[in-house]
């Protein structure tokens, strides 16, 4: 047996440099993407909003104005979203998660069937990006974080809210823990653009590591 393709097999490399080529050599990676080099084969590492095998393909904006709303509800709870949006205005909701559950609350009197008013909110307020979080637990609690920057500027911007730990990303840049809640929020239903004050657009909408088309 021949034993550069022994090691080969045995996926032992040390011999068989000057027996193959460089996986990326002939790639069809898109210009400036990372080519990912796997021995046998390569992937390409693709920078959002491009994506597919090749990062040839890319996201497509969603135009909105004032009369704009988008309803999605899931399954299961939203651990993470991430969206990039351009406007030139100042304020407005980019959008709010919310539980579509109906849920048992006792209160001191009877025991009644209420949704939750647990929520998370992303806006725009004076041109910089604000998330809240309503806890509606035991002891109900508010969270604040807004942004350094104004976002309001025409030109693109990415929101990462990762809800498993707990994190707000904008750019890559601006990086926030986030409160922890009482409870575990089981929030299912998310509404784009809620209150229809906004003008713009919208690209790359992940939900659950999903691209939202």
């Amino acid at each position: 047996m021949d034993n550069c393709k022994y090691r080969i097999q045995n996926y032992t490399r040390k011999c068989c440099d000057t027996h193959r080529t460089n996986a990326c050599q002939n790639a069809l990676c898109r210009k400036n993407e990372l080519c990912q080099d796997h021995w046998f084969y390569h992937t390409c590492e693709c920078q959002r909003p491009f994506f597919g095998e090749h990062c040839d393909q890319i996201a497509p904006i969603i135009k909105f104005n004032q009369s704009s709303l988008v309803n999605i509800v899931f399954s299961s709870s939203i651990l993470n979203i991430s969206l990039f949006f351009n406007t030139l205005q100042p304020n407005g909701t980019l959008f709010e998660i919310i539980s579509s559950i109906k849920q048992q609350r006792i209160t001191r009197d009877l025991l009644s069937q209420n949704r939750s008013t647990s929520k998370i909110i992303g806006a725009l307020i004076d041109g910089h990006f604000r998330l809240i979080i309503i806890d509606d637990g035991p002891k109900r609690k508010e969270f604040e974080l807004r942004s350094e920057q104004k976002l309001n500027d025409g030109r693109p911007h990415q929101i990462e809210l990762d809800l498993e730990n707990y994190r707000l990303i904008i750019d890559k840049i601006y990086n926030e823990t986030l409160m922890k809640t009482h409870n575990k929020l089981f929030l299912n239903h998310i509404q784009l653009l809620g209150d229809n004050t906004l003008n713009g657009w919208l690209q790359d909408i992940r939900i659950n590591d999903q691209l939202i088309s």
